[in-house]
């Protein structure tokens, strides 16, 4: 009598976890995840993110965990994803993401420009203009002052303004010589054509040319006003 009391217990412990077992294979949907905010978020380079997480839900177990991963780095430009991940008890795997913008505010002088400079002999070129990836409104120029290899120099947008960051260049210009450029006040402010959409702006500044290597003589410091026109 025992022993089918014993069976007829196996066999209903046996069933029980068949049929536990049957209900989990047959749980195949993935918990919903929900973003707490917005899914594209943006900041400012050297800016503050504020992580919101998100929530899951499952139709079987309800409200479930979840798991974050990614991280975004405020101190340097680009895109970053973090991703919001939930596992349910019968291991289906929801997942939603968030992608983080770092951003130069400067970035909208990008781009190309035609650059005239006059004293007293009008010269024009083409340079480059590029956001810093590290520095909020921190602008760098890619041929300064039309000198080769002058590739060193920085401004800093302020407002409307853009300021030369005072630098002493080595090695620019055919000869290879050191200049030492110094900001003055009385540049154009960035102003926007409404009918191209570009940029333009101007900078003040002395450069002065120093003794030393090859055809290197020194100079006094002389005055130019340099005139970015965006492409």
């Amino acid at each position: 009598m025992k022993k089918n009391i014993l069976l007829l217990s196996s066999a209903l412990l046996f069933g029980a976890t068949v049929f536990l077992i049957g209900c989990k294979k047959d749980d195949t949907t993935a918990p919903v995840v929900t973003l707490n905010g917005d899914a594209a978020v943006t900041i400012s380079l050297q800016g503050t993110y504020t992580e919101l997480g998100a929530t899951a839900n499952d139709d079987e177990d309800g409200s479930i965990t979840v798991v974050t991963t990614g991280s975004v780095d405020k101190n340097k430009t680009g895109d970053y994803v973090i991703t919001y991940s939930a596992t349910d008890a019968a291991g289906n795997e929801g997942t939603a993401t968030r992608t983080v913008t770092v951003k130069n505010d400067a970035a909208y002088l990008n781009g190309t420009y035609t650059t005239t400079e006059g004293n007293p002999v009008t010269s024009t070129w083409t340079q480059t203009v590029t956001a810093s990836t590290t520095v909020n409104n921190r602008l760098e120029f890619s041929k300064f002052a039309n000198y080769s290899n002058n590739t060193t120099i920085r401004a800093n947008l302020v407002g409307n303004e853009v300021s030369m960051i005072s630098t002493v260049a080595t090695g620019i210009g055919t000869s290879g010589c050191t200049h030492s450029f110094i900001s003055v006040v009385g540049g154009n402010p960035v102003v926007k054509n409404t009918t191209t959409g570009k940029y333009s702006f101007s900078i003040h500044f002395t450069d002065e040319q120093q003794a030393g290597g090859a055809g290197c003589t020194a100079t006094s410091a002389q005055l130019y006003e340099d005139s970015f026109t965006q492409n």
